[in-house]
């Protein structure tokens, strides 16, 4: 790869230098604050929708479905990138609650969403991680420690037009492979004119069953003969959501079940084995969201030579969340005498020793964004350029005082099994499940080995036994400087040559104070309040089971759960010996990110309908994190007090790297009907903060081992403190860890795209793309490593309680890495039409195909590329006329492979303990249907009804599963229920 790209830089160096080197008199027209304005008269669209200037794109007001689609055309068209836009106007004729779900209406974009709403979106089936986000040209700041912007924070009122740019140019931030999506603030000069407009809205969640109000309000003024622009936006939203969800154990794989009570050694010996569910969580989250957003853009042109702004963009966003939550911990029960029934041919079982618990969490959250921005653009003669910009931006996310009581019952008896959508769990009697595993009751012999003691049917045995608090702060901080300087000509084969650069500095930081403990009643002291609660159960408080038939057992009211927090909260100094916990230290870190990059370019003329732009960028990129390693666990007794609490920091951890990503773009219009692209550009995407900082964390349900037997334990078995300092760690026990070895991954791009307008009304276009990708990153879960071939150094000597030698084994290693090579193929198509009776059809799809190659210790098979989708869709059929306005609108995407389970070339394919394809987690497909009614009934006044979500879809992700798991297994399902809007738009112009 590096020596074609070394070939394009050659060739674009050998086209552009002899002709820099040529003489001209020098004739290029200055460009008028990089936009020429054109009128918003109807009568004139059928001249051209909008018109263009050299660099930059003209926002025009226009209403109706037909003239925004004109618009959207007129500007893909003349940009100099192959892209994708939609203005302001052009949302609202879609079903869409913020920009992120304004962007799935075009091609080749799709959706991810989170709680029932959009936020990150995918290009060209390729996901969030491949796509980058800026504002107005600036890169954004983020609460998450993924790369992934959020949008959902954006509300589409504040801004002007959104770019989906599908190739890059040298001038352009090159850290997307996917694509680069461009937010633009709100500008009066692109509306050219003076405008208000006030939007008022409500809907109503189906689920919830509450209402959501919105308030917006934008507009333009233009001062001093157009010498001062300014454009401003305010929009608040307090938006009410429930999401029920059902999810198996985040970083738990499937667990292998075979036995039964009953079984004699020899058919114990012959048993059939099957892959069952770790967990069962039921979730239900309700949350009351309130959004407030402010725009402002002030823009100043004193002469036809110059041009000043200053741009910012606040956004707070309040987050009050209620979450109810239901477990059933099959893996309580993965002991030879806790086995008491499998089914291999339903994939049933039965299981005792299972923890049954409930826990409600309040979190009162609060984000805050602010993003801005100056700077201007100069002609210094009449053939020299400059623009230059600074831009801040800093995101605060801030998380006091949340906290959470749980309800526990032990020793269960738990029927279970799983299924692609969903996992069962439902607690037996002793003589339930004596009748399913076909074995008789002794009184005078308990079969259950003192394992099924409990019994959740008596709600006073669900006793209060933790108390989870928490304060956390999560900054991310973002400063830019950028310089372009260009040179026009007036050359028969040279536009122009460009070159400039960039420099970031970025610097995020999580840190957390987390107490989560058992409750004693000896930590209260001589307070009885205190020593009460301590000793109560669910029955002792106003409980029920919410309604909807998520949960099977009660939570306490949340006027009770505020009770219990502030009777026992006075227990953390005792319980935690005035220590700060390992819960307070785990997850923080920080990290420095700098980089800086420089690139030249040129623009060649080869003729009157033929032009290239060619050129080259330099990245580079300088990387440190700080993190801990930790592993705790409080099931073992090591001697008095003593529980296993260790979080040690790693030293820092730094990678630096750089490329150069040579690009050519060719343009060809052989007429006003046709226009042809053909793009061979490079482009790069980092790994995220997740992936690349430093951290190591054991699971905190560890074994430990009898070196001397090699028989394992995950409770104690009547071993002393000092027994225990002889065993090992034993190599089941699961381990995240980062990776700051990684670097970016690099791709070599090619697109070509056929652009057809016979007329106003009908519009067609085919776009193909490749995509050759080194050192693709992916996410492995349940990879064997040694501890000594991490990418880390742990301090395991500062663990004494038992050893954890250096060369240890672990079966269960969760860990980021780089891939060998990727591929990915594609077709984009477009067709759009309109008929003379107002009937209308928007539609276009992608088509993608992808094959990613691992390490051979990781994955011995070729696979489809983690984070890929087949197939993407979007089709609007619809009607209007010049007041009323009708559109179905429907969304496919088909299902995505998101994490990638381990089976290494040492491995048998036949053998499901080494070879564990099946742990492979996707992403299910998804067809959505939306429906938006509008209509005018002024100029100024019109109203809309949205229905979102017709046919109730939910978001489904499974493990790909195998014969001993019965096919998939759910990892997790998100119900979101419909949403239904209706609201106004008044225009004051």
């Amino acid at each position: 790869m590096k020596s074609m790209r070394l070939s394009a830089i050659a060739a674009a160096l050998m086209v552009a230098m002899p002709l820099y080197a040529q003489t001209a008199d020098p004739a290029q027209p200055k460009l008028d604050n990089n936009t020429q304005q054109a009128t918003a008269d109807a009568e004139q669209e059928s001249k051209k929708a909008a018109q263009v200037a050299e660099d930059d794109i003209e926002i025009i007001a226009v209403t109706g479905v037909y003239q925004a689609d004109l618009k959207a055309r007129a500007m893909e068209r003349d940009a100099k990138a192959f892209s994708s836009v939609i203005a302001t106007d052009d949302m609202g004729n879609f079903v869409d609650q913020n920009v992120a779900e304004s962007l799935r209406r075009i091609p080749g974009v799709t959706l991810e969403r989170s709680e029932g709403e959009g936020k990150y979106i995918a290009v060209r089936g390729l996901g969030p991680k491949f796509v980058s986000v800026s504002m107005n040209g600036a890169e954004l700041s983020g609460a998450g420690d993924d790369r992934k912007i959020g949008l959902d924070g954006i509300t589409s009122d504040s801004l002007g037009a959104i770019e989906v740019f599908k190739t890059l140019t040298p001038d352009m931030n090159l850290n997307s492979i996917g694509g680069a999506v461009n937010v633009k603030a709100i500008s009066a000069y692109d509306r050219g004119k003076n405008t208000l407009k006030m939007k008022l809205q409500d809907s109503y969640s189906e689920l919830r069953e509450e209402q959501s109000p919105k308030f917006s309000i934008d507009g333009t003024q233009l001062f001093l003969d157009e010498k001062i622009g300014v454009g401003f936006a305010l929009s608040y939203e307090d938006r009410k959501t429930q999401v029920d969800e059902a999810r198996h154990h985040s970083t738990r794989e499937l667990n292998f079940l075979k036995g039964g009570i009953g079984l004699s050694e020899e058919e114990l010996s012959v048993a059939p084995e099957i892959l069952i569910p770790a967990q069962l969580e039921n979730r239900r989250e309700i949350a009351d969201r309130t959004r407030t957003t402010a725009t402002l853009n002030v823009e100043f042109k004193p002469t036809a030579d110059s041009f000043y702004y200053i741009r910012g963009n606040y956004s707070n966003y309040t987050d009050d969340d209620i979450a109810q939550r239901e477990f059933y911990n099959f893996y309580n029960g993965d002991q030879a005498d806790e086995i008491i029934y499998v089914n291999a041919d339903t994939k049933e079982f039965a299981l005792s020793d299972i923890d049954v618990f409930n826990q409600y969490f309040v979190q009162e959250g609060e984000t805050t964004t602010t993003n801005y921005s100056f700077g201007g653009e100069n002609y210094i003669t009449d053939t020299w350029r400059v623009d230059y910009e600074y831009a801040y931006s800093k995101t605060d996310d801030k998380s006091v005082g949340d906290r959470r009581v749980q309800f526990r019952e032990r020793e269960n008896i738990v029927y279970g099994q799983g299924s692609k959508n969903n996992i069962v769990a439902q607690v037996l009697t002793p003589e339930e499940a004596a009748a399913l595993g076909g074995f008789a009751l002794d009184p005078d012999n308990d079969v259950f080995a003192g394992e099924a003691d409990g019994d959740i049917s008596d709600l006073s045995n669900m006793e209060y036994d933790n108390l989870f608090m928490e304060d956390s702060v999560r900054t991310d901080e973002v400063t830019s400087i950028k310089l372009n300087i260009q040179k026009d000509f007036d050359f028969e084969y040279l536009n122009f040559i460009k070159f400039g650069g960039t420099y970031n500095e970025r610097e995020h930081f999580r840190d957390k104070d987390r107490w989560s403990y058992a409750i004693n009643p000896l930590d209260c002291g001589t307070d009885e309040t205190c020593i009460t609660v301590a000793n109560s159960n669910v029955t002792d408080y106003n409980y029920g089971v919410p309604e909807g038939g998520l949960f099977n057992y009660p939570f306490v009211s949340k006027d009770d759960l505020e009770y219990i927090v502030d009777s026992t909260k006075i227990t953390r100094e005792s319980a935690t010996g005035g220590e700060v916990s390992i819960d307070s230290t785990k997850e923080d870190y920080t990290l420095y990110e700098d980089t800086y990059a420089a690139y030249i370019m040129a623009e060649l003329q080869l003729s009157e309908q033929v032009s290239v732009i060619t050129g080259v960028r330099y990245a580079h990129t300088e990387f440190s994190s700080t993190g801990y390693m930790s592993l705790s666990n409080d099931d073992w007794d090591f001697g008095g007090d003593h529980t296993l609490d260790i979080s040690v920091p790693l030293p820092e951890a730094s990678i630096t790297y750089s490329e150069f990503f040579p690009s050519m773009h060719l343009r060809y219009e052989p007429n006003p009907e046709m226009l042809v692209r053909t793009s061979l550009w490079t482009s790069y995407t980092r790994p995220s903060f997740k992936q690349a900082r430093g951290y190591a964390r054991f699971d905190s349900d560890i074994s430990l081992c009898d070196p001397t037997t090699n028989e394992c334990y995950s409770t104690p078995d009547g071993q002393s403190a000092i027994d225990l300092q002889g065993y090992i760690l034993g190599p089941d026990n699961a381990l995240q860890v980062g990776n700051p070895n990684l670097v970016a991954m690099t791709s070599d791009n090619f697109d070509a795209s056929f652009g057809w307008y016979p007329s106003k009304e009908l519009f067609m276009e085919a776009a193909v793309f490749y995509k050759n990708i080194d050192n693709f990153i992916v996410d492995v879960t349940g990879i064997q490593m040694s501890i000594d071939e991490l990418p880390l150094t742990l301090p395991v000597n500062q663990v004494s309680d038992f050893a954890i030698p250096q060369d240890l084994a672990l079966n269960q290693v969760d860990i980021t890495l780089n891939g060998d090579k990727a591929t990915v193929y594609g077709i984009e198509l477009s067709y759009n039409q309109f008929f003379e009776n107002g009937l209308f059809w928007q539609s276009n799809m992608t088509f993608v195909k992808s094959e990613a190659e691992l390490d051979a210790t990781i994955r011995q098979d070729k696979m489809q590329l983690p984070g890929q989708a087949d197939i993407t869709g979007n089709v609007a059929v619809g009607w209007e006329d010049e007041t009323f306005s009708f559109r179905l609108i429907s969304n496919y995407r088909s299902d995505i492979l998101e994490e990638v389970g381990s089976c290494p070339a040492t491995a048998s394919v036949a053998d499901p303990k080494s070879c564990k394809s099946w742990a492979d987690i996707y992403q299910d497909d998804i067809l959505t249907f939306d429906m938006k009614v509008k209509y005018d009934f002024t100029k100024s006044l019109s109203v809309y009804f949205d229905a979102i979500n017709l046919t109730d879809e939910a978001d489904l992700r499974y493990f790909k599963g195998n014969d001993l798991s019965g096919g998939e297994i759910l990892y997790q399902r998100e119900d979101y229920g419909r949403t239904f809007q209706l609201g106004m738009n008044y225009k004051f112009y």
